[in-house]
């Protein structure tokens, strides 16, 4: 591009049809892949001219013989290739329209594309350009004006047609970037130069990048530029092609974004999705840093697509093997196990058996012959423990387990219904009082066989310690559950105490107070 006319900055014309294989150039016939793309090397013999002409001719005739269509500068087109030389890539407009764009503008053959060039596309591959100029049927297109070359008017061109520029970040300056534009100068906004706020404005200095231009003020003297809308375009292009292939169950590739307490974002190419917390590891996650860390490659598996709220929901564990699908044969239930506490919660505590699979024990089950009012007054975290398996639910992945066999097996023999024995107060509850019993059992009283008056206050009537008689009414589950009473031992001792005063079945005794008058009577 020069800076003397606008009009025909880079737009030096193609040669003719018959004249676009300069001597010594490689061109690309149909069929034929890109420069760098194909396994076997191109032809070192160029074919000729006429050759060239029909063949390109023919591509022409099969994109279809549509009316030309009038092209204005800055117009965006996306056309099919159909010939490639050392200067040019030809593109079919549509009919006999072509277009034109030079090879400079890609990446050298044979080499990987970047953001400053792309690589050289292949015959058919579909091109994004914008219209340059249109005289006479040459249409000359350039996919990003370079910021090495660009003019005032090509500049201003760009922006009244949207065409990116290519533009160097010179120095950081309040609110944003000074970026240099060939011998122009324009302002990039902070939130303009990337699609999140940056971190380090220092790590965009003296990098180059494509910028669309927002506003062209003052004959070039206030430019303002923004990167953001090119990378939105570009990501939602992606997103557009994640649609059509993204699926639950799908396994994908991304890099992580954001750690966070709950989770870790992973961008996956124009869209974010979450990994939870949840879904890192088949073992307990306390903090996501343990796992991920901002800017790591990453491979999980879709696990829900709502492209309604734009969430998507990514697993890493889902990847590996489920510890829980084997675990009902290594933990049968009964088995005695060695766990590691893994943590309290005011229900009981977490033991891990092996690398996730924890078992809950359950407050209930902690045993130590007495009642617990939290876990850690029995265990802490990291001890090791032998526990009981009590029940296994893989599909739930859940298992029960209990600590209480260790105080079982140093218990006497169970009490039996109505068994009369005398025990110690060990706690009163607004339900009843637990008591003591001599084999190491606990057994509750209810409120309603206490054989006190109603709304007693229990707390104040008995104390921890205190002696207490009781009847056995029932045992159940191992003697886990052992109900007591007083009002049934009270009651039985006023049925002995009456019994005792009850005259004999065979009429001896006392008699009647009669009897004993007519008695008295007859020994006078």
């Amino acid at each position: 591009m020069t800076d003397t006319d606008p009009n025909t900055a880079q737009t030096d014309s193609p040669p003719p049809a018959a004249e676009r294989v300069p001597p010594g150039s490689k061109t690309l016939a149909a069929g034929e892949d890109a420069p760098g793309t194909a396994s076997a090397p191109l032809s070192a013999e160029p074919p000729r001219a006429e050759e060239s002409r029909e063949a390109f001719a023919g591509m022409l005739a099969e994109s279809g013989a549509a009316p030309q269509v009038r092209r204005n500068k800055g117009d965006k087109v996306a056309a099919p290739v159909v010939a490639v030389n050392d200067d040019w890539v030809f593109v079919s407009l549509g009919g006999k329209e072509e277009g034109t764009i030079r090879t400079e503008e890609f990446a050298a053959p044979g080499a990987a594309g970047d953001e400053k060039r792309p690589a050289l596309p292949a015959l058919g591959a579909t091109v994004e350009a914008y219209v340059l100029s249109a005289n006479g049927g040459e249409v000359v297109l350039t996919t990003q004006l370079s910021g090495r070359a660009a003019s005032l008017a090509s500049i201003e061109l760009a922006w009244q047609g949207g065409i990116p520029v290519e533009g160097k970040i010179a120095r950081i300056v309040k609110g944003g970037f000074e970026v240099q534009i060939s011998s122009l100068r324009g302002f990039c906004p902070l939130s303009q130069i990337d699609l999140r706020w940056p971190k380090e404005p220092k790590e965009y200095l003296e990098q180059t990048y494509s910028f669309r231009i927002l506003e062209f003020k003052e004959n070039g003297r206030n430019i303002i530029l923004s990167r953001r809308a090119l990378l939105d375009e570009e990501r939602q292009q992606q997103k557009d092609a994640l649609r059509e292939s993204l699926q639950p169950g799908a396994v994908v590739s991304g890099v992580v974004r954001s750690v966070q307490k709950f989770g870790a974002f992973v961008d996956l190419g124009g869209v974010d999705a979450l990994i939870p917390i949840s879904e890192m590891a088949w073992t307990r996650v306390e903090d996501p840093a343990e796992i991920l860390t901002d800017g790591q490659q990453v491979t999980a598996q879709v696990l829900t697509v709502d492209w309604d709220k734009d969430r998507i929901s990514l697993s890493l564990k889902a990847l590996g093997k489920d510890p829980w699908e084997e675990v009902a044969q290594r933990f049968p239930t009964g088995t005695k196990v060695q766990g590691r506490v893994a943590r309290l919660a005011n229900f009981g505590a977490f033991v891990t058996l092996e690398p996730g699979v924890d078992g809950l024990v359950h407050i209930s089950a902690l045993g130590a012959g007495r009642r617990v009012g939290h876990p850690k007054e029995v265990v802490a975290v990291g001890d090791q423990v032998e526990v009981e398996v009590v029940s296994v639910d893989p599909g739930k992945h859940k298992i029960s387990l209990s600590m209480e066999h260790h105080h079982q097996a140093s218990l006497g023999d169970l009490p039996r219904v109505g068994d009369t024995l005398g025990g110690a107060v060990e706690k009163v509850a607004e339900f009843g009082v637990f008591v003591n019993l001599p084999s190491g059992h606990t057994g509750l009283v209810p409120n309603s066989e206490m054989a006190t008056e109603r709304d007693a206050d229990h707390k104040r009537m008995f104390k921890p310690g205190d002696a207490m008689e009781v009847a056995v009414l029932g045992v159940e589950e191992g003697g886990r559950r052992i109900r007591l009473s007083r009002k049934a031992l009270i009651r039985r001792e006023e049925r002995e105490a009456a019994a005792a005063y009850a005259p004999p079945a065979d009429g001896g005794g006392f008699g009647t107070l009669g009897d004993l008058l007519k008695a008295k009577l007859k020994d006078k």
